[in-house]
C-alpha cells in the first residue's frame, strides 16, 4: 500500500510502520486500512507520529463477520501511541486492521457520526477535557452526578450502532447510560487495566427517526471505583436496517433494501408502503451492502429490482461480492436503466457469482451518477444456477 495522506495531498504524507502499511480508504473517510506484514514479537503495533486521534481499532472481518475490538494504548502524553494486537487469535503476519479516526466531532462519507471529547460540553463540576494531539478525552469524571453532552445534525434518518470509547483503570462494574434522541441505552463498564488503554464497547441500536439534529447524553448510574471514566468518543455507526439475510430452503439468497446496511449520507431506505426501496441515492459514495449467509455452494445469478425515472437513466453502478477478501472476486457493472419511475421497478440479471458456505457481503455503490439520482433498488436476488 502507498503512503496515506490525512486529508489532503498537501498536507504532511504520514510514514509507515515497520510492522507494516497503513492506507486511508477512500481519502477523507478517517478510516484507516492497516496490514500487518511482520508482527511485532510484543504484538505492539507502534503508529507513526502525526496520526490523527484513533477512537477504534478492529480486526477486519471483510466477510460479513462480526470485526474485534483492539486496544489502543497511549503514554501520558500520547506521543506514543499502540494498538495491541498480542492476545488476539488473528496475530499474524497478513492480519488487516482497521482504524477509525476522528479528531472533532463529524459525520463522515460512510454515514458515521462521531461525537469526539473535544467538542463535547460537560455539565458539572469535576469531569473535563483533557487534551494532547492525538488523545482528546473527558477526563477527572469523579463525581458520577457529572455528564456529556453534545448535538449535532445527521443527514439522513436509519438505524445505527451506538458505540462507546473510553478507558478506565477502576473495578469492573460501573454502570453508565447513552441517551440518543431520548432512547436510553445502559451499558456496564470492565476495566480497561489502564487510564491510557481505550476499548470501544457497542451499547446497543437506536433508530434515527429523522435526519436534523441529533442529541447524545452521556451519564453515569452508578460508579465503581475512584472516577467513573476517560471519555473519548461516541460513535453512531451505520447498521442493518433488519435482518441479516439466510439461503432460504429453495435455495434462493432474498437481500431486500430493508435488510441492508446503509453507508452513507443521503442514501436511506424508505420504509414507505409505496416505496420499500433504498432511494435518495445522489451521492456516488454513498453504498448499501448487506451481510448474508449461505448454506448451499455454488453459482448464483445476480438478480437486481432497480427502478429509475424517466430522463435519469445512465448512471453506472459496480456491485462487489466480498469486497475485503483477499483475493477479491471481480465486481459485476450494470448501467441503470430507466423504467418510467423510481418506484417502477424492473428485475434484471447482471451476472454470476460463486459462493461458499458461510458469511459472505455484498455491496452496491455507483461509478459515476448521470443525472441527480443513480436509481432505487428494492432487493438483490440470488439465484442458485441448476444444481
Amino acid at each position: 500500500m502507498a503512503a496515506c495522506a490525512v486529508a489532503s495531498a498537501a498536507e504532511p504524507v504520514i510514514a509507515q510502520p515497520a510492522w507494516g502499511s497503513i492506507d486511508e480508504r477512500p481519502i477523507g473517510s478517517g478510516r484507516f486500512a492497516a496490514r500487518v506484514e511482520r508482527l511485532p514479537a510484543d504484538g505492539r503495533l507502534v503508529v507513526p507520529g502525526g496520526f490523527p486521534q484513533i477512537i477504534r481499532a478492529t480486526v477486519a472481518g471483510g466477510d460479513g463477520s462480526r470485526d474485534r475490538v483492539l486496544a489502543i494504548e497511549l503514554n501520558a502524553d500520547a506521543t506514543a501511541v499502540a494498538v495491541l494486537l498480542a492476545k488476539e487469535r488473528h496475530a499474524a503476519d497478513g492480519t488487516s486492521i482497521h482504524l477509525d479516526t476522528a479528531d472533532e466531532t463529524r459525520q463522515f462519507d460512510d454515514g458515521r457520526i462521531v461525537f469526539a471529547a473535544r467538542d463535547a460540553k460537560v455539565v458539572g463540576t469535576k469531569a473535563k477535557l483533557e487534551s494532547h494531539p492525538g488523545n482528546h478525552r473527558i477526563g477527572f469524571w469523579s463525581d458520577p452526578g457529572d455528564s456529556v453532552v453534545w448535538t449535532r445534525a445527521g443527514s439522513r434518518w436509519g438505524m445505527y450502532s451506538v458505540l462507546l470509547t473510553y478507558s478506565t483503570a477502576s473495578p469492573d462494574g460501573t454502570e453508565i447510560e447513552v441517551e440518543v434522541n431520548g432512547t436510553r441505552l445502559p451499558a456496564t463498564l470492565r476495566s480497561t487495566g489502564s487510564w491510557y488503554r481505550y476499548t470501544t464497547l457497542p451499547v446497543g441500536t437506536v433508530y434515527l427517526a429523522a435526519a436534523g439534529p441529533q442529541s447524545v447524553t452521556v451519564r453515569c448510574a452508578k460508579k465503581v471505583g475512584g472516577a467513573v471514566m476517560n471519555l473519548k468518543a461516541v460513535t453512531l455507526e451505520p447498521a442493518c436496517e433488519g435482518t441479516p439475510p439466510v439461503e432460504a430452503a429453495d435455495g434462493i439468497i432474498t437481500l431486500h433494501g430493508r435488510d441492508a446496511t446503509v453507508l452513507g449520507t443521503t442514501l436511506r431506505y424508505e420504509p414507505a408502503e409505496k416505496k420499500q426501496t433504498l432511494g435518495f441515492w445522489t451521492k456516488a459514495k454513498d453504498a448499501a451492502e448487506w451481510a448474508f449467509t449461505v448454506t448451499t455452494p455454488g453459482d448464483f445469478d445476480v438478480e437486481i429490482l432497480q427502478g429509475c425515472g424517466t430522463g435519469q437513466g445512465g448512471s453506472t453502478m459496480i456491485v462487489s461480492v466480498d469486497r475485503d477478501r483477499e483475493p477479491a472476486a471481480a465486481p459485476l457493472e450494470f448501467v441503470v436503466e430507466e423504467t418510467g419511475h423510481f418506484q417502477a421497478f424492473k428485475p434484471r440479471v447482471i451476472g454470476q457469482v460463486s459462493l461458499t458456505t458461510g458469511p459472505h457481503t455484498l455491496h452496491v455503490q455507483p461509478e459515476s451518477i448521470a443525472k441527480q439520482a443513480a436509481c432505487d433498488i428494492r432487493q438483490v436476488r440470488l439465484l442458485p444456477v441448476a444444481r
